[in-house]
């Protein structure tokens, strides 16, 4: 799984970078900041499913896996991320 820890590095700065856009478009707003985020999220993660899904139709089993666990650490840390964010 080399490619596992690029993925999901990618994965977690792309949540890094609209958790921030979220919290400044939103002007502190705690109930927006928790829908627009749960939404990015749940786009987020259909995204890396197709992709996964797109991958191992072309064959490449291991990328496809990597996308798979990418979306399970999206799942788990773009939606803690979605709380904390409303919470500040």
């Amino acid at each position: 799984m080399k490619n596992f820890g690029k993925i999901a590095g990618f994965n977690l700065l792309a949540i890094l970078a609209y958790s921030g856009v979220i919290r400044l478009i939103t002007l502190g707003d705690q109930m927006a900041i928790a829908i627009m985020s749960a939404f990015a999220v749940g786009i987020h993660v259909v995204i890396s499913l197709a992709v996964a899904g797109v991958s191992a139709g072309n064959g490449e089993k291991e990328r496809a896996r990597a996308w798979l666990l990418a979306s399970l650490v999206v799942l788990l840390v773009g939606f803690s991320t979605c709380l904390g964010n409303a919470s500040l």
